[in-house]
């Protein structure tokens, strides 16, 4: 069809306008914030804490590790049905993972800590040990082990 100059500069003004003041509009993808990016990390830290490998949470969600590891990176945005499904899957409210202060998650300051590399396997092990005896030795090797480093 043709359109005189006219015409042209109009539907070119029009997609302009609607570009502008349609920020989700399929010209525009939607951008990956500073808070996508604190989901993603308290969603791996949650995961971790929870012994589960990346896989194992991916197949339970229905997406594929690869998305997985995106939510978790912050480059990918978690629609809210998403959101509801991966805080059900760990046992925390959504709300809890929309908390701004990442030490607060799950009510429990200490989660901040399982991001150190080996903290949630230490953890894991402290938990499986056969009784009370096996726990108290091996806080008191890690104790023992914290005060040599200092």
């Amino acid at each position: 069809m043709w359109h005189s100059g006219r015409d042209q500069r109009i539907l070119k003004r029009r997609r302009e306008l609607t570009a502008s003041t349609m920020p989700n509009s399929p010209r525009q993808p939607k951008q990956v914030t500073q808070a996508d990016q604190e989901i993603g990390r308290k969603v791996r830290t949650l995961r971790r804490a929870s012994g589960m490998a990346i896989i194992e949470a991916a197949a339970a969600l229905g997406i594929s590790w690869q998305q997985m590891h995106k939510y978790e990176t912050g480059l990918s945005r978690i629609g809210i049905s998403r959101l509801q499904a991966i805080a059900n899957l760990f046992g925390v409210s959504v709300s809890t993972l929309l908390e701004e202060d990442a030490e607060r998650v799950a009510g429990r300051s200490a989660l901040k800590l399982l991001e150190t590399p080996g903290a949630s396997e230490l953890l894991q092990l402290y938990l499986s040990a056969s009784d009370e005896a096996a726990r108290r030795s091996i806080l008191a090797l890690v104790v023992a082990a914290a005060d040599l480093k200092a």
